[in-house]
């Protein structure tokens, strides 16, 4: 083949991956995609090494950088550096394994560079979730989020569980083609690669069957929380910070509130949780309006609210920007806050801990600070948010706990269960996703939420100041949902579990293993070009 045909070969085989790694991230139900999308990519890569081309990395990093832009281009909308710094050092991440991908392929042969390259990709995916610069959208185990009936063995491995089958997947059956190319039988790896694709699938239709007795055999006589999640939709551009007043937000939040709690159906003895969205009280510039976690009452709305819960006997979730006092350093701190207002009349806070970049956070602040001012304003407080060392949970006098994912929280399996482990028995998210508009990020974010009824078994109560409110079962079917761009209440009530799933007990074993695996791997490495590089031909016995 000509060098220009083979060129232009190698720069459309990994455009090809970037698109079909993207499908099953934008589209419904074409998950099976997500199990050959690799393909192009690795072919390009063995045309490469057999001829010799170097530079081969750009091509790499050009078919992640136009996956991340397909996927994500709306964070564009809401964070423009944010947007910037995800895409360019998501996509540098990626193509640094496959860079070390191509450099074992040049040391050995065989099957031992694509076991490599699975490890390694794995260990990377596991810290990408506790980094500091974090951006796991795109783990390739999200790829099934619109496809639940599939990943039921979630809870036993979590998101990266599907990482795994999507790697092993896509290794197995280019295997298979390159044995085909070369003349060899492939019987015992079609084999092979046909039970890796099978018996996941049918391991998850088992697990969903037994699940879907069990919850109609418990039925009535399962404890249950009732819900009325408040979408009170409200634009974060043109009303949310600055167009519309504090006041007047508030009035239409209790107006919805109202209205959900008169049609709520009785649910014995249980109390009412009104859930609210993420930020719903915010700063607008004058003292009064702060939200004092020492002082709450003496902000208007809040005490608002606070007289509404306490005078119509519910528990009441706001979410809000609070400020609290640190003793220590002397300092005021700026928190994403989850408040929840008993019944009884106590106040409690969680605040959010997994920020999202350069709009509640910034790292490298030498590098990035100066473009803090194209970042979301949260009331004045970009980049600046403090957050808490472990997850907390709100009981309430009627034996629900419940944890309160804040938005981008919901994203981290791993930091997720944590709620479970300190005891919820059962889950509510709060967000914002209007920041994206009408875009695919705010359903993607809805899916999201299912992998982690998943990984957890515990249903979830899903609240949206615009973008999806749901209702999420165990099994990660969205049982309600609100429209988009509507304001609207969700009524219903969700089962209280206490039992502990693998994942929740134990957390990424994947990750950890792969881990463990890479370093051992990148040590033996070390050793054998250290020793290769030291002896002679005379020293040599």
């Amino acid at each position: 083949m000509p060098k220009k045909k083979v060129l232009l070969v190698l720069l459309l085989l990994p455009l090809v991956s970037a698109l079909l790694l993207s499908l099953p991230f934008l589209v419904e139900g074409v998950w099976f995609i997500a199990l050959i999308a690799l393909l192009p990519l690795l072919a390009a890569e063995e045309i490469a090494t057999r001829r010799g081309i170097k530079g081969f990395w750009v091509i790499y990093y050009l078919a992640f950088l136009i996956w991340n832009l397909l996927t994500t281009w709306w964070v564009y909308l809401a964070t423009p550096p944010g947007a910037i710094a995800a895409f360019t050092i998501n996509a540098l991440q990626m193509s640094l394994v496959f860079g070390l991908f191509r450099r074992m392929r040049r040391l050995t042969g065989g099957f031992l560079p694509y076991l490599f390259l699975i490890i390694t990709w794995l260990a990377w995916e596991h810290c990408y979730f506790n980094w500091h610069v974090s951006w796991p959208w795109l783990v390739l185990g999200n790829s099934f989020a619109t496809s639940l009936s599939i990943i039921q063995w979630y809870e036993y491995t979590g998101v990266l569980g599907g990482s795994l089958w999507v790697l092993l997947t896509n290794a197995l059956l280019f295997r298979i083609i390159k044995m085909k190319c070369n003349g060899e039988r492939v019987a015992l790896s079609a084999l092979s690669a046909a039970l890796v694709i099978l018996l996941p699938i049918v391991a998850s239709l088992l697990i969903d069957a037994s699940l879907k007795r069990e919850m109609q055999q418990e039925g009535a006589s399962q404890p249950r929380a009732a819900f009325a999640i408040i979408q009170p939709n409200i634009d974060p551009y043109s009303d949310k910070f600055g167009g519309m007043s504090q006041s007047a937000q508030t009035t239409q939040l209790l107006q919805l509130s109202a209205e959900a709690l008169d049609n709520m159906p009785t649910l014995g003895d249980s109390s009412t949780i009104v859930l609210s969205p993420e930020t719903f009280l915010s700063p607008d510039g004058s003292r009064n309006s702060l939200l004092l976690e020492y002082a709450p009452l003496e902000n208007s709305s809040f005490r608002r609210i606070y007289d509404f819960a306490t005078n119509r006997g519910v528990d009441y979730i706001v979410g809000g920007v609070t400020y609290s006092i640190d003793e220590t350093a002397a300092k005021r701190n700026t928190h994403n806050t989850a408040a929840m207002i008993f019944r009884e009349g106590a106040i409690e806070y969680y605040h959010k801990s997994k920020l999202v970049i350069m709009a509640e956070s910034t790292p490298f602040v030498g590098i990035f600070k100066p473009l803090e001012k194209f970042a979301i304003d949260l009331g004045g407080s970009v980049g600046s948010f403090t957050t808490q060392k472990e997850r907390s949970i709100f009981s309430t006098s009627n034996g629900v706990k419940i944890g309160t994912a804040i938005c981008y929280e919901s994203v981290y399996g791993d930091f997720y269960r944590e709620y479970i482990l300190k005891g919820a028995n059962v889950m509510s998210i709060i967000t914002n996703d209007g920041w994206w508009g009408n875009t695919p990020g705010h359903r993607q974010h809805l899916h999201y939420a299912s992998l982690r009824a998943i990984e957890t078994r515990r249903a979830i109560a899903r609240c949206a100041n615009t973008g999806i409110s749901a209702f999420i079962d165990k099994r990660g079917r969205i049982v309600a949902a609100s429209e988009w761009w509507k304001p609207q209440y969700l009524n219903g009530s969700l089962p209280l579990e206490e039992r502990l799933t693998f994942f929740v007990t134990n957390g990424d074993v994947i990750g950890r293993v792969a881990l463990f695996l890479f370093w051992l791997l990148l040590i033996m490495g070390v050793v054998r070009a250290l020793t290769r590089g030291k002896l002679s031909p005379q020293g040599k016995e």
